[in-house]
């Protein structure tokens, strides 16, 4: 009788992994280290009783556009809001807005910048009717020859005009594109939601790519919280017979003749494999498994792993709504609180260079504003975070009332609204989950460079390793960042092919 193939880590990309394992008919199990199920994905009560909170992920543009969980169909109630984001760009009320309308978008950065809106409507215009390649492209499986073909074919004679974008800076593709410091600041603050400085090569396309979902999918998120999408991951595996172990921390993964045979857990348990899909990141990973397992280049790679800047998390429970200056804001799912291009580009290089930025870059949400279950009436929540140092010298008080400043500048009266106050910073992100080494949500830096590319290396990107029966997934592995499930989906495809040849 077949052993059951385990994931470890009940995250996103783990459920998914285990979902697709159980649909073939294998036994699944899987093993999670804290108390309940979604990593990065649940909903807590971070505050005060009746408030919902969200502690890492709060909005998925990626989750909507994915086709993985287009094929999962799970049940879930989405909240899409009409204005996914505001950037504000002075104390005085000023906005640049994304609209799911692409038009009202455009109105938006004419009101800023002559001939911005026109800018954003031919480049938006030439990429939507190759909207599906796009984002196949980005969402494959390495190499996604398929989906470049596709792509390339429908852009001609555009592709070369846009192939810089896939290298430059989110701040010069602002600059170019509208002309206006101002407009370059609400495309570079999309870009800051991963690790990256606005004149980093290669943030251009992240910033580019979540504006764009803007339109394509909104920025949704879960009505009742991002638990909900969990619940329904949970809920899927275990109407297949997948089993959910929380609370239960593998110790070791064990060999026998280079293949994995065994899990090793706390009181010595035991636990025989066909095989396992491991969703820790690299550290955490090498810590399993017994030294010399992989090769040396490979673990040389894994043990440098470079994780991004660390990200200071702020969750409130307010008497009442944030009294911004800029009125779109009032009306968004999430404020980019940044000011002027030059304050976000500061704010990212400091926090680079190891230094608490004085105005640190905001990405703050507003979810009880569209989904009134959040908290009670009349009350709303605060989801804020910026991104900083690892290693910080301020009390958890200190970066607290900095980043309350921040919000403060932009919508005046905000401190006196706070009831309740939950800081995390850097060091508490990775104490619950060390797979987040040094803070960072993306589990890695996303600096252009040769572990952004084939990521984490090219023995691993495709979710299969040198160690037979062996698997890996998670945000640490291609493509990246984002709840999209794209490699949790791509371990369990490849683990069963290498289980039905091993049977053959």
């Amino acid at each position: 009788m077949a052993s059951p193939v385990a994931v470890i880590g009940a995250g996103h990309h783990g459920l998914v992994a285990a979902i697709h394992l159980a649909r073939s008919g294998r036994e699944v199990i899987v093993l999670e280290a804290q108390g309940q199920a979604g990593g990065g994905v649940r909903t807590d009560a971070l505050t005060l009783p009746g408030f919902r909170h969200d502690p890492c992920a709060g909005f998925f543009p990626l989750t909507a556009a994915s086709p993985v969980f287009r094929e999962l169909e799970l049940d879930l109630d989405w909240v899409n809001p009409a204005i996914p984001m505001v950037h504000v760009t002075d104390e005085e009320g000023g906005e640049v807005t994304l609209h799911r309308d692409l038009a009202e978008t455009a109105a938006s950065l004419e009101r800023c910048a002559r001939g911005a809106g026109v800018a954003w409507q031919e480049l938006v215009g030439t990429l939507w009717p190759r909207r599906e390649a796009l984002i196949a492209t980005i969402l494959s499986p390495l190499p996604p020859i398929r989906a470049s073909v596709r792509l390339l074919a429908g852009l001609r004679s555009k592709a070369l005009e846009l192939a810089p974008i896939a290298l430059g800076s989110s701040a010069s593709l602002g600059t170019r594109l509208f002309g206006d410091r101002r407009a370059a600041a609400w495309l570079a603050g999309s870009g800051a939601h991963a690790d990256l400085s606005p004149l980093a090569p290669g943030s251009a396309p992240f910033a580019l790519g979540l504006n764009f979902l803007g339109h394509h999918v909104g920025w949704p998120f879960p009505r009742g919280g991002a638990g909900r999408l969990t619940d329904a991951l949970v809920s899927r595996l275990l109407e297949l017979g997948g089993q959910l172990r929380c609370g239960s921390r593998v110790r070791r993964i064990e060999l026998a003749h280079g293949r994995v045979s065994a899990l090793r857990l706390p009181g010595d348990e035991r636990i025989d494999i066909d095989a396992v899909v491991a969703t820790c990141s690299p550290r955490p990973l090498l810590d399993l498994l017994p030294a010399g397992a992989l090769p040396t280049r490979v673990e040389r790679r894994l043990a440098g792993w470079r994780y991004g800047m660390g990200t200071a998390k702020l969750d409130c429970a307010l008497s009442g709504p944030i009294p911004w200056r800029s009125v779109s804001a009032r009306a968004a799912a999430v404020v980019h609180v940044g000011g002027p291009l030059e304050e976000t580009v500061r704010s990212l290089t400091e926090a680079g260079l190891g230094r608490l930025p004085e105005r640190p870059a905001l990405v703050v949400g507003q979810h009880s504003l569209h989904d009134p279950a959040r908290a009670p009436e009349g009350k709303h929540t605060l989801y804020a975070y910026a991104r900083v140092p690892y290693r910080l010298e301020p009390t958890d008080e200190e970066l607290a009332e900095r980043l309350e400043q921040q919000i403060e500048r932009f919508a005046p009266g905000f401190r006196s609204l706070i009831e309740a106050t939950s800081l995390r910073s850097p060091a508490s992100i990775e104490a619950e989950n060390p797979s987040l080494g040094n803070g960072d949500l993306a589990s890695g830096s996303c600096e252009l460079d040769q572990q952004l590319l084939f990521r984490p290396d090219p023995r691993l990107c495709r979710g299969r390793t040198p160690i037979q029966g062996l698997y890996a997934a998670g945000a640490w592995v291609h493509p990246g960042p984002g709840v999209h499930g794209v490699s949790g989906r791509s371990a369990a495809r490849t683990a069963l092919r290498d289980l039905r040849r091993r049977l053959r």
